[in-house]
């Protein structure tokens, strides 16, 4: 039998289209606060996360925040987003956002996969 010792990583990281469609500057916070439905399916589908405190609401929107974003109005922002950042956003934002969507002042999509 062969074991292996060193270090293995499943670490991934995927970027994304983030449009601005408001006519006003948002930021990353605003983006999770208007989209917190989406930590909320992460844990659903990732349930064994869904005891840990850091993946509650109020870390979330602080790991949001320490990325200080701005998103202006009308423009697309390529953002890049993976559980090797080592944070509660990266990690939620890599799995959950693939599949595109909208809402009231965002609209998101699928650009590439970073491995």
């Amino acid at each position: 039998m062969k074991i292996k010792i060193d270090f293995v990583t499943n670490s991934s990281s995927t970027a994304y289209m983030i449009y601005n469609t408001s006519k006003e500057t948002r930021t990353l916070v605003d983006f999770a606060l208007e989209n917190i439905h989406l930590l909320n399916d992460f844990l659903e589908e990732y349930d064994y996360y869904k005891d840990e405190p850091r993946y509650q609401p109020g870390p979330f929107l602080e790991s949001a925040a320490r990325r200080n974003e701005e998103f202006l109005p009308g423009v697309g922002y390529y953002c890049v987003f993976g559980d090797e950042q080592m944070n509660v956003i990266g990690t939620v934002y890599d799995y959950i956002l693939r599949d595109g969507g909208h809402s009231k002042n965002f609209t998101w999509k699928f650009e590439e996969s970073l491995r």
